[in-house]
């Protein structure tokens, strides 16, 4: 696995050995499977550990940074979620745990959940996609045209915190948060950006 930027997105990405995972509106890869989000569903709390729980937790709150500005609130909200998400199986099954974050939590995940697209996707038990294998190559069919700004962030921001190996986001910056610092520094992170004007300072 390796990092590397490349400047423009028009310009072409050169596609990694072995496995990966590539998130992209219309990319294509001859011996690649293609995860379609209008046809494949996919866990995010299949097999959850700590460290996964705070990473979806995370992504979580980068998608709806409305508390931001409020350091306790952001805290809160993040420890009730983190408490939440290792006692279920499913976001639709979220478990209600006492703590000051939990109304803000409750209107995160419901508000998420109004999509017909996002609920299929992460909490339906049908055609459940496989994103193992030792030299599986995945090209993720991420349309914002088609799915909306809002479900397109969702869906690439949980299939990066779900997936373990090599990435590679063609458009980091739409979908560069600071917690992606983590990416850099296992070293797995391929992506394309106009201006690094467009990422997180950190990342």
């Amino acid at each position: 696995m390796k990092n590397k930027l490349y400047f423009g997105l028009k310009k072409k990405i050169d596609w990694p050995k072995g496995s990966f995972l590539c998130i992209d509106d219309e990319a294509n890869h001859p011996k690649a499977k293609v995860f379609d989000p209008l046809k494949h569903s996919f866990n995010p709390l299949k097999d959850i550990t700590y460290k996964k729980a705070r990473e979806i937790a995370n992504v979580l709150y980068t998608i709806s940074p409305e508390g931001e500005n409020t350091l306790i609130t952001v805290r809160n909200g993040k420890r009730a979620m983190l408490k939440m998400l290792m006692r279920t199986k499913r976001l639709d099954e979220l478990v209600l745990v006492e703590d000051s974050g939990i109304d803000e939590v409750w209107a995160m995940i419901d508000d998420l959940l109004e999509s017909p697209v996002l609920k299929r996707v992460l909490c339906s038990d049908g055609n459940e996609f496989q994103f193992g294998g030792s030299n599986k190559k995945v090209v993720a069919r991420i349309n914002r045209a088609e799915l909306g700004e809002f479900d397109a962030l969702v869906l690439g921001l949980f299939l990066m915190a779900h997936y373990k190996g090599q990435l590679v986001v063609p458009d980091l910056g739409f979908y560069g948060r600071e917690a992606h610092v983590a990416l850099v520094r296992e070293g797995r992170l391929i992506a394309g950006v106009n201006h690094l004007a467009e990422l997180p300072t950190k990342l």
